[in-house]
């Protein structure tokens, strides 16, 4: 039971960031566009959403292994932990000096980055217990 709800939260997890890396990448200005908030941090730079896009497409992948594979899921979590839990990161840093989008951060800060940069970096801890002795 528990390493289906692990493989679960890996599945879900890898759907989000290859959905959101996918649009970043194939569409940037539209992925800028469909999120208002997103102008009120600068203007768009099709490049760099692109650089982030690809780093999410990453993520998913090493999520999407785990999710297949959990007892080989550490270093691809690892991985994909950095990305995701280092972009929630800075969000939490740019909340705290007050620099995000709105005081306090904004549902997207919370539920597009931190919150599953949160999970990845749980997930790499979790995967620990699959691994063969």
């Amino acid at each position: 039971m528990e390493q289906r709800l692990f493989r679960l939260l890996c599945a879900l997890l890898a759907a989000f960031a290859a959905a959101n890396g996918a649009r970043m990448a194939l569409d940037p200005l539209g992925w800028f566009a469909s999120i208002p908030e997103l102008a009120l941090t600068g203007a768009a730079n099709p490049h760099f959403i692109r650089d982030v896009g690809t780093a999410y497409l990453a993520s998913a992948a090493g999520l999407a292994l785990a999710a297949f594979r959990p007892a080989a899921g550490f270093g691809a979590l690892l991985v994909a932990a950095i990305f995701m839990a280092g972009h929630g990161i800075g969000h939490l840093v740019d909340i705290a000096e007050g620099c995000a989008a709105r005081p306090g951060g904004t549902a997207l800060d919370w539920f597009g980055v931190i919150v599953p940069g949160a999970i990845t970096a749980a997930l790499c801890l979790w995967s620990l217990r699959f691994r063969p002795s």
